[in-house]
């Protein structure tokens, strides 16, 4: 059974790159549907197309080859003429990733000429994600959308499309940086936006600490004590589970699953954050 509201809608974001978004966002969607039985639709709203890599491997190639559509198709709105043939209607524009019974993992993918794409355009429309997913998608119990670190009309679609939002942080160096752009953001449209209630679900602490067992030594109890401010600051809770570092993550994003190491621990995390979120 659908949710009878629509599905809650989840985008991964921070104003500050590297901070692994896309790591979460394809291991939190993989896991909803492994683990929560939950119909998941993930979406890559990131010129850099981590996340569609991460989701398809090798079949992102041929998605590329073949021009399949992709999120640059949702804000056009129609498919390309092929051949002698005119503009096609768009559909759902999705990729199946993963099926278990009747409950799927689908994308919307990304392409590298994103960017170009939302340049050329007159003036890009930053509810029609928003529109898309409640034309198309209400059927599903959680959407994901994996942000690019920049603040842009990719943003506001973001915004517009989500009730709540996810922010990765590292402790490190210049680990809040992005914290009051991101509020700023997110006050602006507020204010401009009075009908949309979108609240922060928390900040996930991701590379907590290293193999070895230092747990992110002197440089993360700095850090920590500067995420924490800010978190109070801007009345953001922050999950209580770590994400540690753990080459297992790179390994599992190409579909290998022979090594974990620390990633073993991601679901301590997910149990969380969907406890958190009410799935």
């Amino acid at each position: 059974m659908a949710r009878p509201n629509g599905p809650i809608v989840v985008c991964i974001i921070n104003l500050k790159g590297g901070v692994g978004k896309s790591t979460i966002s394809a291991m939190l969607s993989r896991y909803a549907l492994a683990k929560r039985n939950l119909d998941v639709l993930a979406i890559d709203l990131d010129p850099q197309a981590n996340l569609s890599q991460a989701l398809m491997h090798a079949n992102y190639n041929s998605f590329l080859t073949q021009q399949r559509p992709s999120i640059v198709e949702i804000f056009n709105g129609y498919q390309p003429p092929v051949g002698g043939s005119g503009p096609q209607p768009l559909g759902s524009a999705v990729e199946l990733i993963a099926q278990i019974g009747n409950k799927t993992l689908q994308l919307i993918p990304s392409r590298f000429d994103f960017s170009d794409n939302l340049t050329q355009a007159v003036r890009p429309d930053p509810k029609i994600l928003a529109r898309h997913i409640a034309a198309n998608f209400q059927h599903k119990d959680l959407v994901l959308i994996d942000c690019a670190p920049t603040e842009s009309i990719l943003t506001r679609a973001a915004y517009h499309a989500s009730g709540l939002v996810l922010v990765p942080v590292k402790p490190e160096y210049f680990a809040t940086i992005g914290f009051p752009l991101l509020q700023e953001s997110l006050d602006s449209f507020r204010k401009s936006n009075r009908g949309n209630k979108i609240e922060v679900a928390g900040i996930v602490i991701n590379n907590a600490f290293y193999d070895g067992g230092n747990n992110g030594g002197p440089e993360k109890i700095r850090a920590m004590t500067d995420i924490k401010a800010e978190a109070v600051k801007n009345n953001w809770p922050i999950f209580d589970t770590q994400i540690p570092f753990s080459r297992g993550f790179p390994k599992i994003m190409r579909g290998d699953n022979s090594y974990s190491g620390n990633a073993a621990m991601f679901p301590y995390f997910a149990l969380e954050f969907f406890k958190a979120i009410g799935l």
